[in-house]
């Protein structure tokens, strides 16, 4: 096997189980904290505050360590993921066993969930998004590595659909415990898969040049300069501001649509329009879709820029809310979960094009910068600053809006063993907070769109395929 070949298969082996991983978690952690665990809203939302303090710490943090310290573990990007995954793993597994009923405990234990996952995740999400950009910096091949990556996270994606049939819809949930195991034993085998396997350009090149083994390669640290200048040199950059606004407005979508796509099929399409097993079919088929659509149309970003293929999402964004709200309506549900197929494949579709752009954003600060070695980590960190507080800002604002309307209330009504007439939501009810329901999910999009529209106009790189990147110092 080619050397390129072996290091896209090892990168391909991280993406899938990150993937299972990661598909999962952020499917079901809102659902089984709100439904099952039933945690107040105060809780919710403060959890969801501390996370984002904690996103706000652990992401530059991380990354300036990566490309500036020589530690064991930061010596290379493949090293990253070789010690880490174990416990990415476990960090996985934290949200499905519960401590307590006791709100407190429920509290704290979605605090503790949240802060230790995004830890591994993000640890090891550098390290993957670094690999990316630095396994070579030719468009073409990152467009393969693109669409190779996308196969891989087809497979990744299986863990939605596993999840929903051998817990039948979250009903039997031990036999949901006792997958999520599973699931978290099969990414751990890949991710050390990748750690043992993939190396970059520059470990390659280091390994020729200097008669290195693997184990004693070490990327060139960027030592002599502080967090803050790197930091400023980043977000100076008019490119990486388009597209970090960009970015964070995507990742807010594509949290709405995970963590709530469940529970407004289950309110907005009753059991008689469409059966549980067909829903469960169709959540664990979004994410599928998504792969499958980046994986038949990568080619086309061999002759369309990449730019104008990512602002085409935005326009579905605004035509299809519109479309829905304003012509069709809540009342046609086979119309309806098509929207949501749609709305769901294209934001994820898009979303996985991101490495790209911002990939050519970290060859053109070496460029004008005089790098040995790209701060690859310091650009997806930066970006991880501004975008990842969406993760928390997205639920937090539809929860809020949701409970506005009664549905923590009309939560509890249903799940309590002890039902009496004051408890029974009245059908008026039940109306306002399915009207709430279908107004977020036109809205959102509409929303969001127009402002990823604007954003991403600014954005200038063009794709190397169609010409070669020239740093403004350089003409």
């Amino acid at each position: 096997m080619g050397t390129q070949r072996k290091q896209i298969l090892a990168y391909c082996a991280l993406v899938s189980g990150f993937t299972l991983l990661s598909s999962a978690y952020n499917f079901y952690y809102v659902k089984v904290f709100l439904n099952f665990y039933h945690i107040e809203e105060s809780w919710f939302q403060f959890s969801q505050v501390l996370f984002m303090v904690w996103n706000a710490i652990n992401d530059p943090l991380f990354a300036y360590f990566s490309d500036n310290k020589n530690f064991k573990i930061l010596r290379t990007r493949r090293t990253m993921i070789l010690y880490s995954a174990p416990f990415f793993c476990l960090s996985f597994l934290v949200p499905w066993f519960q401590w307590s009923t006791n709100p407190v405990i429920v509290g704290i234990h979605l605090i503790f969930a949240l802060c230790l996952w995004d830890t591994l995740f993000t640890f090891i999400g550098l390290a993957m998004c670094c690999l990316f950009t630095e396994i070579s910096k030719d468009t073409n091949i990152r467009i393969t590595i693109t669409r190779a990556a996308q196969v891989a996270a087809l497979f990744g994606s299986i863990s939605v659909m596993l999840l929903e049939h051998a817990s039948n819809g979250l009903q039997n949930f031990k036999a949901f415990q006792v997958t999520t195991v599973l699931i978290a034993l099969l990414s751990w085998c890949l991710m050390y898969y990748c750690g043992k396997n993939c190396h970059t350009q520059y470990d390659l090149q280091q390994m020729q040049d200097e008669n290195k083994e693997a184990d004693d390669v070490c990327h060139e640290k960027s030592e002599g300069e502080s967090y803050w200048k790197q930091t400023w040199q980043i977000v100076s950059d008019t490119n990486f501001l388009s597209f970090v606004i960009t970015n964070f407005f995507q990742e807010f979508h594509r949290t709405f649509l995970y963590n709530f796509l469940a529970i407004f099929c289950d309110h907005l399409i009753s059991s008689d329009e469409i059966s549980p097993s067909t829903r469960s079919t169709f959540y664990g088929f979004v994410p599928f879709a998504s792969k499958i659509l980046v994986i038949s149309t990568a080619p086309i970003l061999r002759r369309i820029p990449y730019k104008k293929v990512i602002r085409t999402n935005f326009i579905w964004k605004i035509c299809g809310g519109v479309f829905m709200y304003y012509i069709v309506g809540s009342t046609h549900p086979w119309i309806l979960i098509l929207f949501f197929f749609l709305d769901g494949c294209f934001a994820n579709g898009t979303f996985s094009l991101f490495n790209i752009p911002l990939s050519d954003i970290s060859d053109d600060n070496m460029r004008k910068y005089n790098r040995k070695h790209p701060i690859s980590s310091m650009v997806y960190g930066t970006n991880a600053l501004f975008v990842k507080p969406a993760i928390s800002l997205s639920p937090m604002l539809a929860v809020a809006i949701l409970n506005r309307y009664g549905y923590s209330y009309i939560q509890h009504s249903k799940n309590s063993p002890v039902r009496s007439t004051a408890s029974t939501p009245s059908p008026d009810q039940l109306k306002d907070l399915k009207d709430a329901m279908f107004f977020l999910v036109c809205w959102y999009p509409i929303i969001i769109g127009t402002i990823q529209l604007i954003s991403w106009s600014f954005f200038k790189i063009t794709n190397r395929t169609e010409k070669e990147i020239q740093v403004s110092l350089n003409p």
